[in-house]
């Protein structure tokens, strides 16, 4: 046999080959493509997943943002509230000793004027007097308990 047949088989071998090669490729790609959507619809729903996660993560950062300034707020609110009780305090203890050093003068005041201690005497015999005059009128009527108690008796006036 001569060369030119063997080249003429040769590439007949070679261009059933490559249409075997082509129907193979094309048969592949066809099964490839079902497989291709699966992957596909897949990588869309992670992509879809993705997307959801971050939304929530920007959501979530917002939240702990807004979270965050409410705490500084609140805890600014805390501090002025906390020094205000301290001042509070400051005040009643200095208002405290205010009163004692008044309540001192006017107990030295009064312990060396004589006036003021007549005064005081009379005033304090008033204010006896009143919270015994219910014990002073029973001592005043002796025969109380047979009387009627709307009416007050005063006995004879001085």
């Amino acid at each position: 046999m001569d060369s030119t047949i063997w080249w003429w088989i040769a590439l007949g071998i070679l261009v059933l080959g490559l249409i075997i090669a082509i129907i193979g490729v094309v048969l592949f790609i066809k099964g490839m493509k079902e497989p291709m959507k699966k992957i596909k619809g897949s990588a869309d729903n992670l992509k879809e997943r993705v997307d959801g996660l971050n939304l929530e993560v920007t959501t979530l950062t917002h939240t702990a943002t807004e979270l965050q300034e409410e705490i500084a707020v609140k805890s600014e609110k805390v501090s002025v509230l906390v020094d205000a009780a301290k001042g509070t305090m400051n005040s009643v203890v200095d208002m405290n000793a205010a009163v004692r050093a008044i309540t001192d003068r006017i107990i030295t005041r009064s312990e060396n004027d004589p006036q003021n201690k007549r005064q005081v005497k009379r005033l304090t015999n008033t204010a006896d007097s009143i919270i015994h005059l219910p014990q002073n009128l029973q001592t005043i009527n002796p025969d109380a308990e047979n009387e009627n108690y709307d009416t007050l008796y005063f006995g004879k006036v001085r």
